[in-house]
């Protein structure tokens, strides 16, 4: 496996094609089978591990492409924070998301979340596969409560580095910020609308 550093947020890692076949037994993995998604995994620590770029701390966008020799090449690049966020000393930042079925419950949820928006630096909605995924950046110290409104409406959304390059990749940014107050609004996206796999603002 080689790693190549193409820039302060972008990576290259690059496997041979007999390396490709020990970690993809099955005769043509897709981009979103379990043994793809693990090797992806793998390949983003290694990329973490060997640039230093914090991929596990910052939204992924994947793209994954065949080598003529039969290899499998992915190009990693993490997408930097908003600079209201990182010139900030002072603010302990949270990351947590809820998935959400149906979006009755998402503007349900989001009403409630409203009333504390002073505590959410902010917000965004994707459509993934068929459902809704809100993330929330906040203040740390308010995460527990939040958190518990989230999971009140909706299922815990893991905001691992895997994920988020999962929702850049397959999924859909439906409001790239103040998704909260959107929804409040009645300004969403319906949920009849047709999701389609595209690159996102990142997100973390």
């Amino acid at each position: 496996m080689t790693v190549i550093r193409l820039s302060a947020q972008s990576v290259k890692v690059q496997l041979t094609a007999d390396e490709r076949k020990l970690f993809l037994t099955e005769p043509a993995a897709e981009s979103e089978s379990p043994q793809m998604l693990r090797l992806i995994a793998f390949m983003l620590n290694r990329a973490e591990a060997a640039s230093g770029i914090p991929f596990s701390e910052l939204p992924v966008t994947v793209e994954l492409l065949t080598s003529p020799q039969g290899g499998l090449i992915a190009y990693f690049t993490a997408q930097p924070q908003p600079k209201a966020l990182t010139g900030s000393k002072h603010i302990r930042i949270s990351r947590i998301a809820a998935q959400f079925g149906d979006e009755a419950v998402l503007q349900s949820c989001c009403t409630q979340l409203n009333r504390r928006s002073k505590d959410i630096l902010s917000s965004m909605l994707y459509r993934y596969k068929s459902s809704f995924v809100l993330t929330l950046r906040l203040r740390r110290g308010c995460a527990a409560a939040l958190h518990h409104v989230l999971l009140e409406y909706g299922t815990p959304f893991r905001l691992s580095a895997l994920n988020r390059a999962r929702l850049s990749e397959y999924g859909t940014c439906l409001c790239e910020k103040n998704a909260v107050e959107t929804v409040c609004s009645g300004h969403a996206p319906r949920s009849s609308r047709t999701a389609s796999a595209g690159e996102s603002a990142p997100s973390k």
